[in-house]
């Protein structure tokens, strides 16, 4: 595994918690995800429709079987963080969907995710298996047909890999429209929170950090 982290070859191998946390328990996931109206606010007043908070991981494995393209292409996914019944495997999962009304409401969407572990060295393992994954998923382009329609095609940029966060770029366009996206997996305490957010825009889209950041807040340290 420490070689496929050398591999990456870009910012600073995740690292173990410089902070203690309490471990957050099963029930207090909800309380982590960011709130409609602060999202619509951190995508710039945006309109989105919040689809109501799912307590199961997402399944497009018969997308995407490509299964190191599939954790960059989107969060929550069951064939990525596997099933929570095996020692050490994850518990319990919140994610949402909030998304542009219409029919491009994938030019400006976000998908938010946290999912808790027994330990956080159970998270921080699972981090490490995703930047290894997302290594080998860097300036790639990928096309995918859904009932005969061609989705928006996308193009994942280089990766960055910080102490407890890995972040790359996307870019999904279609013949008329573009649109650009930041996905984020990030840790606290026993928790993995995984964040995509995408805007019609070509310049860096950075709101993926932003809600991160704000779900992370919400996880009390011990101190």
């Amino acid at each position: 595994m420490a070689l496929a982290l050398l591999a990456v070859g870009c910012g600073d191998s995740p690292a173990a918690h410089p902070v203690a946390q309490q471990l957050v328990p099963d029930s207090a996931l909800n309380g982590l995800l960011v709130g409609a109206g602060e999202i619509q606010a951190v995508m710039n007043g945006t309109p989105l429709i919040a689809e109501p908070v799912n307590s199961a991981m997402d399944d497009n494995r018969n997308l995407l079987p490509n299964l190191n393209c599939l954790g960059v292409w989107h969060p929550a996914e069951t064939a990525i963080y596997g099933t929570p019944d095996t020692p050490g495997a994850w518990s319990s999962v919140r994610r949402q969907l909030l998304r542009a009304p219409g029919n491009e409401q994938w030019r400006s969407s976000v998908v938010q995710s946290v999912t808790s572990y027994p330990t956080p060295d159970a998270a921080h393992d699972f981090l490490i298996q995703s930047a290894d994954r997302w290594a080998k998923c860097t300036n790639h382009t990928v096309n995918i047909t859904l009932n005969d329609q061609r989705l928006p095609r996308w193009h994942s940029g280089g990766l960055d890999v910080a102490p407890d966060r890995l972040r790359i770029p996307i870019g999904r366009a279609t013949a008329t429209a573009a649109s650009t996206c930041e996905h984020v997996i990030t840790l606290r305490a026993n928790v993995v929170i995984d964040v995509l957010a995408c805007a019609p825009r070509t310049t860096d889209v950075r709101q993926a950090s932003v809600i991160a950041d704000r779900i992370a807040s919400h996880v009390p340290s011990s101190e």
